[in-house]
């Protein structure tokens, strides 16, 4: 691959993080190949040293590279990459967003979202204190208020399902949506049609809280599967899948 041209010397760590990333999801620098040496680097980047270094230990918490003292850094396989990487690898590791690529990863991407809300549904259900649910169910009704600016539905949707995890006192599932947040709202800004807020968004959402405050497990994974079966297949049409 021809390496990138040089960059003025103005470029901040997120201008230099996105081009970094952009290079390796597009093939400047492949798996398991070695990124020049820390001074090249800067210099086709157009930022500092110390910079770089912080751009370097980001790339290095997503599992993209390993930096190696003394030895420099190498662009990890992509089977060792983290979930955060999902955005970015939509937007510059696929050349056709209405390809096949795009369908089976979203595909994908949405069969482990329904096999971790079943599961996560399942355990809050058996947990939840009924009297914090109506702070959930009020985040659930702003986020169909702010249903027509695609962001503000998206912050409030993570919201809304984040406040019925903490109803239940699972700290554990807290914090792992905490770390898919930018995942989630990434792709949801991005993608065509995955920020829509559906038309039965409310009152599914109503009937699962009812559920969750029975305590009633079967009912809550039975409403949320049928209801992220049906719009995850409207944003998979709107992406060309075949039927």
């Amino acid at each position: 691959m021809t390496p990138p041209e040089k960059q003025p010397a103005t470029s901040t760590a997120e201008a230099v993080f996105e081009r970094l990333l952009s290079g390796i999801m597009q093939g400047t620098w492949p798996p398991r190949s070695r990124l020049p040496a820390e001074r090249e680097l800067a210099g086709i980047m157009g930022t500092s040293r110390p910079t770089l270094r912080e751009v370097l230990r980001r790339l290095a918490g997503w599992n993209v590279v390993a930096v190696r003292g003394g030895s420099g850094a190498v662009v990890r396989d992509r089977r060792e990459w983290a979930i955060e990487v999902l955005p970015a690898y939509l937007r510059w590791g696929i050349s056709d967003m209405q390809g096949p690529q795009v369908v089976e990863l979203v595909s994908e991407l949405l069969r482990l979202r329904r096999v971790l809300v079943r599961e996560l549904f399942g355990v809050v259900a058996t947990r939840v204190r009924p009297e914090r649910l109506p702070a959930a169910r009020e985040a659930f009704r702003q986020a169909w208020d702010a249903r027509d600016d695609a962001d503000r539905f998206l912050l409030a949707d993570f919201d809304a399902i984040r406040r019925t995890v903490e109803a239940a006192d699972f700290i554990p599932a807290v914090w792992l949506l905490n770390r898919l947040s930018s995942v989630y709202l990434d792709i949801g800004r991005f993608l065509p049609g995955a920020s829509a807020a559906p038309d039965d968004y409310l009152t599914t959402h109503e009937r699962l809280l009812g559920a969750l405050a029975r305590g009633d497990a079967d009912a809550s994974v039975a409403i949320m599967d049928a209801y992220l079966a049906h719009n995850d297949q409207h944003l998979l049409d709107s992406l060309g899948a075949s039927p």
